[in-house]
């Protein structure tokens, strides 16, 4: 009987010895698909593609705002009652848009930190030393680039950001003196956010279009 119990004890002890060897050899291939890597850099993709066009579009619903602006204050107006509440329709559609601008930042460096940390435990898989250098090599230009990418990309949101808040304080000032002298005593100010405008648009304008090149080039060809 003990002889026995000894035999069944030595048995279970190597079945479950094997068992756990096997787990352990296929561990790598359980945690990485061959597909999972062309999901996450879809998901990034499409994260970046969304958040370049959030930008854009808080881009072009400021310079829309700052036209209806300067058709109140910079130049003269017939109606400054019916112009100011056409001003004030922009500057709600002008504020949700800069916000989700800014919002999708964090979307996108989430999106960031998944792809690059999969590109990074796949790359751990390859066995070829040559071919394992030249995606660590890869993976690291494609990191730096994106840090380049995404540094302009916030200071875009930002810089969105910051005028709107100029836009919108001079807005709130003539909603409290609605008047022809009001708008001539600001345009001091009008001209200065003019200027600023402009420089935050193309800035804005150039960040945009190295995003879009750069999620480009991280998609797969269609042929």
């Amino acid at each position: 009987m003990h002889t026995q119990f000894v035999s069944r004890l030595a048995l279970t002890i190597t079945v479950l010895t094997v068992g756990m060897w096997m787990s352990a050899v296929a561990l790598p291939s359980a945690q990485r698909s061959d597909t999972q890597g062309i999901k996450e850099a879809e998901n990034f993709v499409k994260a970046g593609a969304d958040l370049s066009s959030a930008i854009g579009k808080a881009r072009l619903q400021i310079e829309t705002t700052l036209a209806a602006y300067n058709g109140l204050v910079s130049q003269p107006t017939s109606n400054m009652k019916d112009d100011f509440k056409k001003l004030l329709s922009g500057t709600k559609d002008m504020d949700a848009k800069v916000d989700d601008a800014r919002a999708r930042v964090a979307k996108m460096e989430a999106a960031g930190t998944t792809y690059f940390a999969g590109r990074a435990a796949t790359n751990k898989q390859i066995q070829d030393a040559a071919l394992a250098q030249t995606a660590q090599q890869r993976l690291d230009e494609n990191q730096k680039e994106y840090s380049g990418m995404m540094a302009s990309l916030r200071e875009a949101g930002q810089s969105l950001h910051e005028l709107r808040i100029e836009i919108d304080n001079q807005i709130t000032f003539l909603g409290s003196d609605l008047t022809p002298g009001a708008a001539a005593s600001i345009k001091p100010q009008a001209q200065s956010l003019n200027e600023r405008g402009r420089e935050v648009l193309t800035k804005s304008g150039e960040s945009i279009a190295t995003a879009n090149k750069y999620f480009n080039s991280m998609r797969p060809s269609k042929g």
